[in-house]
């Protein structure tokens, strides 16, 4: 119950607070037992009401030392059960009663950092739509729920809605978002016979599809079976306490056995046994995860207990995504390239400077819906560059957008290859500018002006600010190792990684590629910390040692599945949890020597006599005490350049 069934990351329901109210209510008729021996009341009714108080928190210990010893599994949970079965044996009642609240509120302390049922499971489910607007021959259409869908039906859907199972356009084009699945910040131009997957939002474009793959077998149904298995294969590393209690349950018991022996009487040894409740070993761990994870969340951090700062503490390799991680995840303006002075184009068209083709762009988007057209917008804001005024704006899905600006006729399209055939013969100043662009990355657009070509915007998706000073900060923390694991192609994730300081990096990876490339760091011995945000992260989340997600970009999936949350997407911040964790594990190992120390004289005393078990009890939880306060400094822990005061990784178990 302590030691083996109430480490972080347990699953916990409602009941928390069901065994919240029995440890008071233990507690309480411990208090009052206490309370009526000194007003002189009849002993059988302190007597009573101390075994009550025992049995409503010692009973659920006992149970969980069976259940351990028949996994043949020892931890402290064994030499608290035997020191409260002898205390009632020897008619200690308040003894046993003390010890097992005290026990009994300590798992509790960690069973409030554990993180409650996690719904990452449910909400990968709630990505795809309920329903399907089905097209029967004929054209008619009927709607059913999205699990009747069969292979070969065809479906119809429209702007703003999600796509319900994995299928093929039949018809129509439009712009799919698929940044959930596949990581990929710009939505991606489908026509027919293109492949579009369940749960991705179709843009602007009716379009009619035809089942390919539905249920369980859709691209996001294999996700959810990955979460599935990386939570039940989710290296679990066992709690330092436990680490401990396999060479000290022993002990205390060869001194209880000693002190029999050599006194003959058996209440010495059961002096023994109370002493030797590690209340100070148990209280270490949650005392001081209580006060890092407190601290943690006032610098903007969400940690989901102890054992995830374990995770941090102990890790060697931080993993990023990099879509929405260390990028915004959204397209931003980067550059305006108008054609060049003396680079007139074929037809003679004068070339413009690069605010007014700014300008003329941006009015042309200025309705748009589409987050190309957005940004372009916001960057002509963002320059001060008003949009000229437009009327007669059109949008040809996977084509571009026409309109009459300021008395020209502007267009704005994606550069296909018959479009680069156009540079090359009517705008070659254009051509070697489009090849450096590609070249890093960057999404490149037409402007023609007049039917002439004007020049081109470059749009990306922009490194945070604070990315390459985390991973700096990370790697001064003591972490080896940095990487980054993209859904993206390789031009864009090979920019972001050199503008990031990353050495490591892979790209156009599926989340079970994502999931792989963790396993295989683990094999290699490696403890990985992975940092996402989106739906294509969960199964990684999940298989980490410790999952990172963006609090507030990232998709709920993300932050179910992660055992970290950033409430303000700041990667900066990574260097200093690293750092506090690591000082909260150096904190306990204080903590459980502070607490062995009073464990030790206290056993010490009982063995001579000095102390009763009631005594032995009261002494001993002294060192809880002081645990307490040792572990409340983490409160006030440095929240300095991650550069200061930076911590050694600690050895592994």
């Amino acid at each position: 119950m302590i030691g083996r069934f109430a480490c972080p990351g347990s699953y916990r329901e409602l009941s928390s607070s069901r065994e919240t109210l029995l440890c008071l209510l233990g507690g309480i008729l411990a208090a009052v037992s206490w309370g009526t021996t000194l007003a002189g009341a009849p002993a059988w009714l302190a007597a009573a009401l101390a075994l009550a108080g025992a049995a409503i928190n010692g009973l659920p210990i006992v149970k969980g030392a069976v259940e351990g010893l028949l996994e043949k599994q020892v931890n402290v949970d064994e030499l608290v059960s035997i020191a409260l079965v002898a205390s009632v044996a020897q008619g200690e009642y308040l003894s046993a009663a003390i010890v097992a609240c005290i026990m009994k509120a300590g798992s509790l302390i960690e069973g409030f950092l554990s993180d409650a049922a996690r719904r990452s499971i449910r909400a990968l489910a709630e990505v795809t739509p309920d329903t399907a607007t089905i097209v029967e021959p004929g054209g008619r259409e009927r709607t059913l729920l999205a699990a009747e869908v069969r292979v070969g039906q065809q479906l119809r859907v429209r702007p703003g809605e999600r796509i319900p199972v994995d299928a093929v356009i039949v018809s129509g084009v439009t712009a799919v978002d698929e940044s959930s699945i596949t990581g990929e910040p710009l939505p991606r131009s489908c026509a027919a016979g293109d492949t579009v997957l369940a749960g991705t939002m179709n843009y602007n474009g009716v379009i009619v599809v035809e089942a390919q793959r539905v249920g369980e077998d859709t691209t996001i149904g294999k996700v959810v079976r990955l979460v599935e298995d990386a939570e039940a294969h989710k290296p679990k590393a066992a709690r330092l306490v436990d680490r401990y209690a396999r060479w000290f349950t022993p002990l205390v018991l060869v001194c209880a056995a000693v002190a029999w022996a050599v006194s003959g009487e058996t209440s010495r040894a059961v002096a023994v046994l109370i002493a030797g409740c590690p209340c100070a070993l148990l209280m270490a761990t949650p005392t001081a995860a209580v006060a890092a994870v407190g601290r943690a969340a006032r610098a903007g951090i969400i940690v989901r207990g102890g054992q995830a700062l374990e995770g941090v503490a102990s890790a060697s390799l931080v993993l990023f995504d990099k879509t929405g991680t260390l990028t915004f995840g959204r397209p931003e303006l980067d550059e305006v390239l108008p054609v060049p002075p003396g680079g007139e184009t074929a037809d003679g068209a004068q070339p413009i400077s690069a605010d007014r083709l700014l300008a003329l762009a941006a009015g042309a988007e200025a309705g748009g819906t589409h987050p190309i057209a957005r940004a372009i917008v916001a960057g002509a804001e963002a320059r001060s560059i008003a949009p000229a005024p437009a009327e007669g704006a059109f949008t040809e899905v996977g084509v571009g957008v026409r309109a009459t600006v300021d008395g020209h006729a502007v267009e704005v399209c994606g550069v296909t290859a018959e479009v680069e055939a156009e540079l090359a013969e009517r705008a070659p100043s254009l051509v070697a500018p489009l090849a450096a662009l590609r070249g890093r990355g960057a999404t490149a657009l037409l402007v023609r002006v007049d039917a002439a070509p004007a020049g081109l915007l470059a749009v990306t998706d922009t490194l945070r600010p604070g990315a390459r000073s985390a991973v700096s900060g990370l790697r001064t923390a003591g972490l080896a190792h940095a990487g980054m694991l993209s859904g993206d192609h390789e031009t864009a994730a090979a920019r972001i990684a050199a503008q990031a300081g990353i050495d490591y990096w892979r790209a156009g990876l599926k989340p079970a590629d994502k999931l792989a490339a963790i396993r295989t760091q683990q094999q290699s011995g490696a403890t990985v910390i992975f940092v996402g945000d989106g739906i294509n992260d969960a199964p990684a989340l999940a298989g980490a040692d410790v999952g990172v997600a963006m609090g507030g970009a990232g998709t709920d999936v993300a932050l179910e599945t992660a055992d970290v949350a950033l409430t303000h997407d700041d990667i900066g911040r990574l260097p200093f949890l690293v750092r506090l964790a690591r000082r909260s594990i150096s904190l306990i190992k204080i903590n459980i020597g502070l607490g062995m120390l009073f464990n030790a004289l206290s056993i010490l005393g009982s063995g001579y006599g000095l102390l009763s078990p009631v005594a032995a009890s009261v002494f001993h939880n002294v060192g809880s005490v002081i645990v307490v306060i040792s572990s409340a400094s983490l409160a006030f822990f440095d929240d300095g350049d991650p550069g200061q005061a930076a911590c050694p990784a600690p050895e592994k178990a």
